[in-house]
């Protein structure tokens, strides 16, 4: 690629980025129809929710939708839902107010506007793994920042004191930890589907507040809950927003330094229609700072169709019809995978599940040949070194589930035959 008609300061982040990229979307030959699993997309509540955005356009848009939205934070009637949504669901040991909300064009940009509001150019921020690999992509594009994935010794600890010491000891080894300004993670985590415990989050805070850092808590999973087995979450979901004042060290709670990410993209199905938020509960300077870093970018016709949504009396019966569909998906994937032999780590929450497809992989290689393998066979999953898993993780991948069961049987069907054809 040729950088030389871009700005140097866009051609470094183009060559940092462009690697990690490269390969995300699988081509399969001409021929073969292929069953998508790769992308955290939530087909099984979309239908429900589309005729419901349908008609929130019509009954509800109005000429004022036509101008600039009133408000620095966003539109207020869907600030006033997006508090409602939060207090309901959420558990948050201090309300959230309206004016503590920033909406964004999804949580991409919204965390993108939250680090340029932390850091500056070149400070960097922790990221707790195995997650998603778009961090470093908006830390680095918008940000301007370094991105460091913490990774645990092993992914079956993942949430458990070992990611803790696991982020002690990436501090305890960086040459400028004056430049490190927060720890960042995903709660529920993509791509393993499991949530932190009370206790470790309260350590990964005691940790951030000991050396003056922020927290920044992914929690765009939060609603996608299901039952594996028993009817009982292995471990139910914790927001940070749920802390308390014991919790911290802080001279005020809530803290100025924690703050949450959330959008409609996963919960309810809509990543197009673009509508993230950040709630950061007592620091109104970093508000504001988000705020002009993403002003005006959530549409009229967005906000119109989130507050409708969330002030929907038709939304508790939602969120449980679609906890019931991911559930029965979820156990149809795992019975499937379960009987090929093929291990994964139990989820309670989000859209995917993450298998140890080839077991027999023993390096990025192996594990780049066994996704091309199984593209052939008509099969697309997100490749395990995608997700920052350790250098010594190989052959893993993340399977979405979220679809029809007729896509499920079909991807089992392809997981068997490259098991059988290897």
């Amino acid at each position: 690629m040729d950088f030389s008609n871009v700005s140097g300061h866009m051609s470094r982040k183009l060559q940092h980025i462009l690697p990690t990229v490269a390969g995300a979307h699988q081509t399969p030959p001409e021929g073969i129809l292929v069953t998508d699993l790769s992308t955290a997309e939530n087909a099984l509540i979309a239908e429900d929710i589309l005729p419901l955005q349908r008609c929130a356009i019509a009954e509800s848009l109005s000429l004022k939708d036509l101008s600039y939205p009133p408000g620095f934070g966003g539109d207020p009637e869907l600030l006033k839902a997006l508090a409602d949504f939060f207090n309901t669901y959420f558990n948050p040991s201090s309300s959230v107010e309206p004016g503590q909300i920033i909406t964004t064009a999804g949580a991409g940009n919204a965390l993108s506007a939250l680090i340029s509001a932390i850091c500056d150019p070149g400070d960097e921020v922790l990221v707790l793994g195995p997650c998603w690999e778009g961090f470093d992509a908006y830390f680095t594009m918008g940000a301007d920042v370094k991105t460091t994935f913490v990774t645990p010794t092993c992914l079956e600890t993942a949430t458990q004191m070992d990611i803790v010491e696991a982020l002690q000891a990436a501090y305890e080894a960086s040459d400028a930890k004056e430049r490190i300004k927060a720890v960042a993670l995903t709660n529920p985590l993509n791509p393993l589907g499991q949530c932190y415990s009370v206790e470790i989050l309260r350590k990964i805070l005691e940790f951030c507040e000991a050396r003056g850092m922020h927290l920044v808590s992914d929690e765009v999973y939060a609603i996608s809950s299901h039952r594996p087995r028993g009817d009982e979450y292995s471990r139910p979901f914790v927001s940070v927003l749920a802390l308390e004042e014991g919790d911290s060290t802080a001279a005020t709670w809530p803290s100025p330094k924690v703050h949450v990410i959330w959008s409609m993209s996963k919960d309810f199905g809509s990543s197009g229609t673009r509508m993230g938020c950040i709630v950061s509960q007592a620091n109104q300077a970093l508000r504001f700072g988000a705020g002009l870093a993403s002003y005006w970018q959530t549409s009229s016709l967005t906000s119109v169709v989130a507050a409708s949504l969330l002030r929907s009396p038709q939304l508790p019966s939602l969120i449980q019809k679609n906890s019931e569909r991911l559930g029965a998906a979820y156990r149809q994937m795992t019975d499937g995978l379960s009987k090929l032999g093929i291990k994964f780590i139990s989820a309670d929450y989000g859209l995917f599940v993450f298998a140890k497809i080839g077991a027999h992989c023993q390096s990025a290689a192996d594990e780049v040949e066994m996704i091309a393998q199984l593209v052939e066979r008509g099969l697309i999953v997100a490749p395990g070194r995608k997700f920052s898993c350790g250098e010594s993780e190989h052959g893993w991948a993340r399977i979405t589930f979220a679809v029809s069961g007729d896509k499920i049987e079909n991807a089992l069907g392809a997981l068997g035959a490259y098991l059988g054809g290897k």
